[in-house]
């Protein structure tokens, strides 16, 4: 089973968000939103990062972004996946400052 067919047909709490990020499977599960239920998510392991989105018309989520980190740094990765996920949702970087 993949990350995304495990996540629940929705946004995610931040128990649930929690429980993901103390998951084996991966090293960090971050929301992109400073409040409420993540309906975008960072998540990375050691060896890439993905940005995952919430698309309530598209029924799911979707990884929207993968960089792998044997070519790039971690904080490259996680800022180029919430980048893709702003982009996903039709917003950009400087819109949420």
């Amino acid at each position: 089973m993949t990350i995304v067919e495990s996540l629940p047909p929705r946004p995610l709490s931040a128990k649930e968000l929690m429980d993901l990020n103390r998951s084996d499977a991966l090293e960090l599960a971050s929301p992109i939103e400073e409040e409420g239920d993540a309906s975008g998510v960072i998540v990375a392991t050691d060896s890439w990062v993905k940005g995952l989105a919430f698309d309530e018309d598209g029924g799911g989520w979707s990884v929207v972004e993968t960089v792998s980190l044997s070519d790039n740094e971690r904080i490259d990765g996680l800022q180029t996946c919430e980048e893709a996920i702003l982009a996903f949702r039709g917003e950009s970087v400087s819109d949420d400052e």
